[in-house]
């Protein structure tokens, strides 16, 4: 018995080293806290101005929601220029190529030899005559057919009826649309920056992403060459961007583009914005009055806005007039407030909106301490929310 009791004893040691050198498994950190990550977030210290933080965003130019006359978008980019306006977003995208062509035709002829105009434009789309739209481009769901004239879904009246909209988001579709786009433009400017148009389903963003023969590496190609000066995003949903940031070498991107993830209305790009600081990417914050909802606007993520939101609004309205700052100031403010927010976009289809932004840029820098206090306790923002001036 007792040789049975030593093997029964060194088996019960080898059980007990072994258990003391199995690895343990560590258990994960708790993730940080919203006040912790709101906390992180550097907020803005230095003044505000047309020239550097402002982007004039050119969708309204080709006549979002509503037609308006050439000569209406060639004064608003006059105005524009002349009041500092410096950096000009536009896209194929934006009534099929009108906004890029009227833009285009405006600088020619206003901007003259005024320096560091920089126009960025969007690549995903490729404006195809009606005869280039193959079968494939059909049964592959690639063409946009809401977003042709005529169709109840379209929101530009005033596009073309010549060419049909096709996603290509490839290393060969994004040449060519940043090819199109510098002819809509004129060859006098070169396109600044281009950025990643709505890659947010599985198909759009795995082409746009993929090695080599995706959108995202012709454009670093192209940036490389010298044919374009930065790499960007453009899109609405900050779970695709932070994919994009986290899947692609950190270097890719000079900027994102974020829409409607950063207002008075919306704040889920908190995450976003924190990588973004993180790794050295500036965010260029769009849709900051929530679809025009904060300028009088009935609209909300392009529909017309539900009964909570304009709700919300009104909150909003009563909130401003009771410390005396225009509504939008205070939407303006609260979207450049943090650092990492290089420039907002501002979408205006006439020369008086774009001097009413002026106006509202120079009132956000007397949005009262007191506002974003009311704010939160009136539950309009969350308690962890940074706001101007570090609260």
């Amino acid at each position: 018995s007792l040789p049975r009791l030593g093997v029964a004893v060194a088996s019960v040691l080898v059980a007990v080293l072994a258990a003391l050198v199995r690895p343990r498994p560590v258990p994960s950190p708790d993730p940080p806290s919203p006040r912790a990550m709101a906390d992180a977030l550097e907020l803005r210290a230095e003044p505000l101005s047309v020239e550097k933080h402002l982007i004039l965003g050119c969708s309204p130019l080709a006549g979002i929601y509503g037609s308006i006359p050439e000569s209406q978008a060639f004064d608003t980019v006059k105005t524009a220029l002349e009041l500092g306006f410096r950096d000009f977003d536009t896209a194929p995208h934006y009534g099929l190529g009108l906004s890029e062509r009227r833009l285009g035709a405006a600088l020619e002829k206003h901007a003259g030899e005024t320096p560091d105009v920089r126009v960025w434009s969007k690549v995903g789309r490729v404006m195809k005559p009606h005869a280039e739209v193959t079968d494939k481009d059909r049964a592959e769901g690639k063409v946009e057919e809401g977003n042709m004239p005529g169709h109840p879904g379209c929101i530009f009246p005033d596009a073309p009826k010549d060419v049909t909209p096709v996603l290509d988001y490839s290393a060969e579709g994004v040449r060519r649309s940043h090819a199109d786009s510098q002819r809509r433009l004129g060859s006098s400017r070169k396109i600044f920056g281009l950025r990643v148009h709505d890659a947010e389903d599985a198909t759009r963003y795995a082409a746009a992403s993929e090695p080599v023969t995706g959108g995202v590496d012709a454009l670093v190609e192209m940036r490389e060459s010298g044919s374009i000066e930065a790499v960007s995003l453009g899109m609405n949903d900050p779970t695709y961007v932070k994919r994009m940031l986290l899947e692609k070498p950190n270097g890719t991107f000079d900027s994102v583009m974020s829409a409607g993830a950063w207002n008075l209305i919306d704040q889920d790009g908190l995450e976003l914005m924190l990588l973004c600081q993180s790794r050295g990417v500036k965010i260029h914050n769009a849709g900051i009055f929530a679809s025009g909802l904060l300028v009088g606007g009935d609209h909300y993520k392009y529909e017309k806005a539900p009964a909570e939101i304009i709700a919300r609004r009104e909150k909003w309205a009563a909130l401003a007039k009771k410390h005396g700052v225009p509504l939008p100031a205070a939407a303006i403010a609260f979207a450049l407030a943090p650092a990492v927010v290089e420039k907002a976009a501002v979408g205006v289809k006439s020369a008086n909106e774009v001097r009413a932004n002026v106006l509202w840029l120079e009132a956000a820098a007397n949005v009262p301490k007191r506002l974003w206090e009311d704010a939160k306790a009136q539950g309009l923002l969350a308690a962890d929310v940074p706001t101007p001036g570090g609260e």
